[in-house]
């Protein structure tokens, strides 16, 4: 009876686990997916992104793209997000088309889109840049969206990408 009890229950195993299992296991995309370029946002070499001095510092970054071989986007908005807040963004640089292009802010200019005085920002205060992404096709990609990473994950993994720069006051 053993025999006999195994061989049906091993008949009952195989048989779930084959039907369990199809030829093509990948969905297909739907057809409207669309896709956005990557931007490559990153502080220049020997460049500080610490404020330690607000009369004296510039901050010195370039805005690109990670696949420039890629499509390209129709423009680029340079923003700023202050203390992690990404519902009030502002923009300090709107309309960016060639790729890369380079950028120098001092602090004050930095916390004049937020309506603020550099010097009396309290230390630990950040100012993170990224590049809001426009596409031909009317896609657009924000780069601080207050409900999670719009490019997912993986786009801040990759060797050498960087989404943003963070500079901190810390006097």
């Amino acid at each position: 009876m053993n025999k006999v009890t195994a061989f049906i229950i091993t008949t009952l195993l195989t048989g779930i686990i084959m039907t369990g299992c199809k030829k093509d296991q990948n969905p297909r995309l739907p057809d409207d997916t669309k896709s956005a370029a990557l931007p490559l946002v990153k502080a220049d070499k020997g460049s500080s992104t610490t404020i330690s001095d607000i009369a004296t510092f510039q901050g010195k970054f370039s805005v690109g793209l990670y696949f420039a071989d890629k499509e390209q986007p129709k423009k680029m908005d340079v923003v700023v997000a202050l203390n992690k807040v990404y519902t009030n963004v502002k923009v300090l640089k709107a309309d960016v088309t060639t790729y890369p292009t380079s950028f120098t802010v001092t602090a004050q200019q930095l916390a004049d889109l937020f309506g603020a005085k550099a010097d009396t920002l309290p230390n630990g205060t950040t100012f993170e840049i990224g590049a809001n992404v426009f596409m031909s096709n009317g896609l657009m990609v924000p780069i601080f969206n207050p409900y999670g990473s719009s490019y997912g994950p993986d786009a801040s993994s990759y060797t050498g990408s960087s989404l943003k720069v963070t500079y901190k006051i810390d006097r």
